[in-house]
C-alpha cells in the first residue's frame, strides 16, 4: 500500500455531474450470473438492445443504494471486550427517472426507456462508472459497481410544480460487488 502525499492545500476530487454513467442492465443479458466473488462484467451486458444507459434520464442522488450491516455481539473468554461482528447484510436501492405516460403506447419513446426496464417483478443489474466521462464510450478500461436487485415496486411521483414527472422502482438488492472490469468485446 502507498503512502498518501500529505498537501498544505486540500485534493480537488471529480465532480459527480458528468461523470457518474449508469446502465440498467437486463439478467438476461449476463450468461453467467454474477457472484460476489465475480471481478468481471461481459462488455456485451452494455451493449445489449435492452440495456439502458440511464444518466440522462436521472438527477443526481436519484439512483441510490444503500448497504445496511447485519450484526452480533461477540465475546470470547479471552477477549476482554466485546466485539461486534458482521454476519450479513441489507441493500436497498431505488431508481427514479423521468417518464411520460402518454408515450408508454410508443416503444420508440426514449423518455421511458428506464421505466420500461424497471418493471416489477424483474431483476436487473445497475452498473454505476464513478469518475467516468459519461459522453465518452464504455471499454474495457472503465471500472463499475455493480447492483443486482429485484424490482419490488415502481411507482409514479407525485407531480410537482415546475419539476419533471418522474416514477420510482424499489429494489430488493442481493448482491454489490465493487470495482468490477469490464472484458470481452462489445458483442
Amino acid at each position: 500500500m502507498s503512502t498518501p502525499i500529505f498537501s498544505p492545500t486540500g485534493v480537488d476530487g471529480v465532480i459527480a455531474s458528468g461523470n457518474v454513467p449508469t446502465w440498467i442492465i437486463q439478467e438476461e443479458s449476463i450468461p453467467t450470473p454474477l457472484t460476489k466473488e465475480s471481478t468481471t462484467i461481459p462488455l456485451a451486458a452494455f451493449n445489449a438492445a435492452t440495456t439502458v444507459k440511464a444518466d440522462c434520464h436521472h438527477d443526481m442522488g436519484d439512483v441510490s443504494f444503500t448497504r445496511t450491516a447485519t450484526t452480533r455481539d461477540r465475546k470470547r473468554a479471552c477477549e476482554t471486550v466485546t466485539v461486534t461482528v458482521k454476519t450479513g447484510e441489507t441493500i436497498e436501492g431505488t431508481v427514479s427517472a423521468v417518464y411520460d405516460q402518454q408515450q408508454l403506447a410508443d416503444a420508440a419513446a426514449i423518455i421511458n426507456a428506464v421505466y420500461q426496464a424497471v418493471p416489477e417483478g424483474k431483476t436487473v443489474y445497475v452498473a454505476m462508472a464513478f469518475g467516468w466521462d459519461s459522453h465518452k464510450p464504455i471499454d474495457a478500461t472503465t471500472i463499475v459497481d455493480v447492483y443486482r436487485g429485484t424490482v419490488q415496486m415502481r411507482s409514479k411521483n407525485t407531480p410537482v410544480d415546475g419539476e419533471d414527472l418522474k416514477f420510482t422502482s424499489t429494489l430488493a438488492t442481493d448482491l454489490y460487488i465493487e470495482d468490477v472490469e469490464i472484458t470481452g468485446t462489445a458483442g
